[in-house]
């Protein structure tokens, strides 16, 4: 008997499946090499610059890791050099003004205790003097002017115009934050037990209270390290304190993502890339940049962010610390070129509420408030974009009035004098 033939069994189902399996593979290995295609073509259509950051349309990525050769390299020139710099490490500031020396071809003099004048200061203040201290950066410290036209020296000169013995201590030094400025006066200011406290606020430095390695902010400038104080529950910790050494920052960049402080420092944007799994990919890299929020990365300016917020925090640190050295504290707003332009063109400035703090808070000088829309030219105004000697010299014109007015209204109380015939010179603190 011929064996029965049995025809196999028929599923649908099955060759259905089969057919999917077979289209999505096919499907997924077109887009595999669809995003290949994509990735060498915006590598091809990118430019990697000479720090490695590489850009594409309007986008720019941060390289994953530190561009060695081009930071060790003044490192190294600094170090060479440390004996004649003018700019020296300090460990509890990360940098200051070398005793006895002279910047800017001569024309910026630093005496014996680190700040720029051409005398000696006693410690302790003349009894029939009032004392005035300035802190802040290069736009109180007066880069690009000499010493005669400083603002500070033309300050005391006007108050002396006006009846008034005074001294004028300038404790800026250039590229401070905000918190090198406070720091300063903690370490060294209020040892000279000023009368009155000036700070000079540029709100942009907002961002240098987020920075800690120098170069990774702005390669011009010291290749040093700064303090820097991060928001705390109650107040604020201080970090990097005593200040990483010049000597030791070539190993720090060589092996930064272990580093502690590599947290702490906004400047190191490759910490936001290098976290993510597919951070090699260039395509990937440049969506997400593409699509994150605003606020994947610390506000600079505002007042719900950490650059805001720690700013805010320092000032008021800054001024209750003053005002209990029994010195009166004056907030001076000191804009850039930049913001001069934001305020004739109307667009409000992103830290206003910084000023605003401080108009209600304190002594608060505006110093935009006495400029004319001509000031915002570029004639008033140093290559480096510091204010030039008419700028320099309005604005102490612009203290010196305020400073009087303060003293009049007793808005700036003195304890130091029962009235305030010990420091004039005629009684008529409106005299000139």
């Amino acid at each position: 008997m011929l064996s029965q033939f049995k025809e196999p069994a028929y599923f649908p189902e099955e060759n259905q499946l089969r057919k999917f399996a077979a289209n999505l593979l096919i499907a997924c290995l077109a887009i595999v090499l669809a995003l290949a295609l994509l990735e060498a073509l915006v590598r091809l259509a990118g430019y990697t610059d000479a720090d490695g950051r590489f850009s594409f349309l309007d986008f720019t990525l941060e390289p994953l890791g530190l561009p060695l050769e081009k930071l060790r390299a003044p490192v190294q020139q600094y170090l060479d050099l440390e004996d004649i710099s003018t700019v020296i490490y300090d460990e509890r500031l990360g940098w200051t003004y070398r005793p006895h020396s002279v910047r800017q071809n001569g024309a910026f003099t630093i005496n014996g205790a680190g700040i720029r004048a051409q005398r000696e200061y006693s410690q302790l203040p003349p009894a029939d003097h009032l004392r005035i201290a300035l802190f802040g950066d290069s736009f109180t410290a007066g880069d690009d002017v000499s010493d005669a036209e400083v603002w500070g020296a033309r300050l005391e000169l006007l108050l002396l115009n006006a009846g008034i013995r005074a001294e004028v201590l300038n404790f800026g030094v250039g590229a401070y934050g905000m918190d090198q400025a406070y720091l300063r006066w903690l370490h060294q200011g209020k040892a000279f037990e000023p009368d009155i406290v000036i700070f000079g606020l540029q709100p942009d430095n907002l961002k240098r209270n987020l920075n800690i390695f120098r170069q990774l902010m702005n390669r011009s400038g010291p290749p040093l390290t700064k303090p820097r104080f991060a928001l705390a529950d109650g107040g604020l910790d201080l970090l990097n304190s005593p200040a990483l050494p010049p000597d030791q920052l070539v190993a720090a960049f060589e092996n930064f993502a272990d580093q502690p402080l590599a947290d702490y420092e906004y400047y190191y944007r490759s910490r936001y890339q290098a976290s993510h799994w597919w951070a090699s990919s260039r395509l990937a890299s440049l969506l997400y940049e593409a699509l994150k929020q605003e606020d994947a990365s610390p506000d600079m300016y505002g007042s719900v962010g950490e650059g805001g917020q720690l700013g805010k925090a320092i000032i008021d640190a800054f001024a209750t610390d003053v005002m209990e050295e029994d010195a009166a504290f004056i907030a001076l707003h000191l804009p850039l070129q930049a913001h001069l332009v934001w305020r004739l063109n109307g667009i409000a400035a992103p830290f206003q509420f910084l000023l605003d703090h401080c108009r209600e808070s304190y002594n608060y000088i505006p110093f935009e408030d006495h400029l004319q829309p001509d000031h915002a030219n570029d004639e008033f105004w140093s290559a480096t974009k510091h204010y030039g000697p008419e700028l320099n010299a309005l604005l102490a014109e612009t203290v010196a009035q305020e400073i009087q007015s303060c003293l009049q209204s007793e808005a700036c109380s003195l304890s130091r004098f029962d009235d305030y015939s010990a420091f004039q010179i005629a009684g008529d603190l409106a005299r000139g």
